[in-house]
């Protein structure tokens, strides 16, 4: 690497700002591009939890009990996508749909998508369209420790919180674990 530098050290002022900017802009795609990642396995990660309560209760209050629709969707899941899919990882997405149930708002879509793909009535990519009302700069790993909050209204000012001010998962567990929240009011 220190070679490489080299070669830029005898160059002028408006090659050395070139090489700057487009470094910026690599940079920020890449950023830009592990965010949408993120963003998009919160997700898909609320729409399986949806789908598996869903098939749980079958329009019902509650859930029949005796199904084992979690195993189901972890053994499918990992057959066919490989790790990541355990029947912990599968119960935490239920968890965070249940939780998270007010995230994505449902919106009146056509039977039909883009791409065929509808589940229940709407459109898989309308519902992944809708992920542009999330915050883009929480990963799934927020919301995991988000989920652990009981109380409602601190979830979501912990969750308000972390979008806006860009918090890590490392200072979102550290102002959890201080009661930031608490000591605020």
């Amino acid at each position: 690497m220190k070679s490489e530098l080299k070669e830029y050290d005898n160059i002028d002022a408006d090659d050395a700002q070139f090489i700057s900017d487009i470094k910026a802009i690599v940079y920020t795609a890449k950023q830009k591009a592990y965010q949408a990642a993120d963003l998009y396995q919160v997700v898909s990660n609320w729409l399986v939890g949806r789908r598996i309560v869903e098939q749980e209760q079958h329009g019902q209050e509650r859930a029949q009990y005796g199904k084992h629709i979690v195993e189901l969707a972890s053994e499918a899941l990992t057959a066919e996508l490989g790790k990541g899919y355990s029947v912990v990882n599968i119960k935490s997405f239920r968890k965070f749909y249940l939780t998270f149930n007010n995230l994505l708002i449902g919106q009146t879509v056509s039977d039909q998508s883009e791409n065929g793909l509808t589940i229940k009535g709407q459109s898989v990519s309308a519902e992944l369209e809708l992920a542009k009302i999330l915050p883009s700069n929480l990963s799934w790993s927020h919301y995991e420790r988000l989920m652990r909050i009981k109380n409602e209204d601190e979830r979501d000012w912990y969750m308000r919180e972390a979008a806006g001010e860009s918090w890590s998962v490392r200072t979102l567990n550290r102002n959890i674990g201080s009661q930031y929240y608490h000591r605020l009011l």
